[in-house]
């Protein structure tokens, strides 16, 4: 965030992401391996009952706020959780992969004479777009379990399997940052002058405000779709009033009872 929310492209801060972001990756690899070990065994671990909701000690639901443990409510929240991460990481891919197509990284008549920096730039790029791919299959195992309140074990064991799959996917890319960013620090900073992106050159975006700046990374993915077979949606520029229909819609769902919750969530002393 400090590097992409940022007019100018922070090479520190990129560095520090891929150092960061291989240290998440072989965390989530040693916790996905780890849930795999039972959930995949041939004779899987059994539980007194298949609901998530009730597992645990219920009576310590005043102290301590688990996922497993806090009944409905909190089962209800991870479910919400889970939904969001999927929404966020289908987002995150869809700009991973116009990212490739349109920076020109990937195109081989750039690699040359710059120390792999761009070359760099597209594996960050192409890998991102994978391993968001897997961490998507990864949290809708995990929503399967906890939208349902059931205990699916073959979809812990999915989840597990796809978990190591994303963490193996994601050193790719962090690795590739730290080549870019840490490696060539210095060659980095260069290129970008400290008045650029990464990128060749700004895209026209540095003057506009946040709407107009969704709207236009919106037609570029349109095109980049439209480019690869697909077919883009041919709906208006966003606005207000689409942010507005947004949250009313959202609100409803929110509101209404969570998995059989006395009240609704934002009405449980819980949540208060």
């Amino acid at each position: 965030a400090a590097s992409n929310c940022a007019t100018t492209a922070n090479i520190d801060a990129v560095c520090a992401a891929g150092v960061t972001g291989i240290v998440a990756a072989l965390g989530e690899l040693a916790a996905a391996a780890s849930l795999a070990a039972p959930t995949c065994a041939a004779t899987p671990p059994s539980l007194p009952t298949t609901k998530i909701s009730e597992l645990g000690d219920q009576t310590l639901s005043q102290s301590r706020r688990l996922v497993i443990g806090l009944g409905p409510v909190g089962n209800g929240i991870q479910c919400g959780v889970d939904v969001s991460v999927v929404a966020e990481n289908i987002a995150n891919m869809g700009l991973a992969i116009n990212q490739a197509v349109n920076s020109g990284n990937c195109d081989s008549d750039n690699w040359d004479g710059n120390k792999g920096l761009v070359r760099s730039l597209c594996t960050v790029d192409i890998g991102g777009a994978i391993a968001y791919f897997s961490q998507v299959v990864t949290f809708i195992q995990l929503a399967i379990l906890n939208c349902k309140d059931y205990l699916d074990i073959k979809a812990l064991c999915g989840a597990s399997i796809a978990g190591i799959a994303t963490s193996a996917a994601a050193i790719a890319p962090y690795g590739a940052a730290i080549h870019a960013a840490c490696s060539l620090n210095d060659e980095a900073k260069e290129a970008t002058g400290d008045t650029r992106r990464l990128e060749a050159s700004m895209d026209g975006t540095e003057d506009m405000d946040f709407y107009d700046k969704l709207n236009h990374a919106t037609a570029s993915l349109r095109e980049t779709m439209a480019a690869m077979g697909a077919e883009p949606a041919k709906d208006s520029d966003f606005s207000d009033a689409d942010l507005s229909e947004l949250v009313g819609l959202a609100e409803p769902a929110l509101a209404t009872n969570v998995r059989g919750g006395a009240t609704s969530l934002f009405g449980a002393t819980e949540c208060q």
